[in-house]
């Protein structure tokens, strides 16, 4: 059965390249053909962090619907089986730290495409007159 030497999935006979890597499959893994993954990105910092949970989770959700993978960090004292009163961080990758923090500012200050806000405008005139 071939193999990827980059993500080492596993094919079925018959195909060449992996769908993911796009690269040529081989048909064993070995120390030789493997390719070390690449840590480098996997990087997380810090967008925010959050007394409330829930909050924390519609931030995670939106970040997510935008393509943005990002993971919610908690504390939680294992001796005692709780999780602490102290805030829950939402971390994500550095390179995607620029968007996430766009979608993150837009989201808490209301931001809307222009035409919503020329089309609030425009109803307010209506409701004045």
């Amino acid at each position: 059965m071939p193999f990827c030497p980059s993500c080492q999935c596993e094919y079925r006979p018959g195909f060449t390249r992996c769908s993911d890597c796009d690269i040529e499959l081989v048909e064993s893994l070995s120390e030789e053909n493997c390719e070390e993954p690449d840590h480098g990105e996997l990087e997380l910092v810090e967008l925010a962090s959050f007394p409330d949970p829930m909050e924390a989770q519609m931030i995670q959700e939106l970040l997510e619907d935008n393509g943005i993978v990002s993971m919610l960090q908690s504390d939680f004292n294992a001796g005692a089986g709780t999780f602490t009163a102290s805030p829950n961080a939402l971390l994500v990758r550095k390179a995607d730290f620029p968007k996430a923090r766009e979608l993150y500012e837009q989201y808490f200050e209301g931001d809307r495409p222009e035409q919503d806000l020329e089309h609030d405008i425009d109803d307010q005139d209506e409701v004045e007159r």
